[in-house]
């Protein structure tokens, strides 16, 4: 009862993704983990994370003439 109590504070959707975060990283996650998650907003940084990785593949790279390059020729 204590770990759904969390969700009146955090919310459903935090406590969900805290609880997910704990179960890939430890083997036995219990309230004191999971109340840790939401306190450092781990659960939060872990979704950033994701967000960045996705915009780093697609990336636009230019090449050295667009910065002025010159050709060593």
């Amino acid at each position: 009862m204590s770990l759904l109590k969390l969700s009146d504070k955090y919310g459903k959707t935090r406590l969900e993704n805290a609880c997910q975060l704990a179960l890939d990283h430890i083997s036995q996650p219990g309230y004191k983990n999971i109340k840790m998650i939401l306190q450092s907003n781990q659960d939060l940084k872990d979704k950033n994370d994701n967000v960045q990785s996705e915009c780093d593949m697609h990336a636009f790279v230019r090449g050295k003439d667009y910065y002025g390059g010159k050709n060593n020729g």
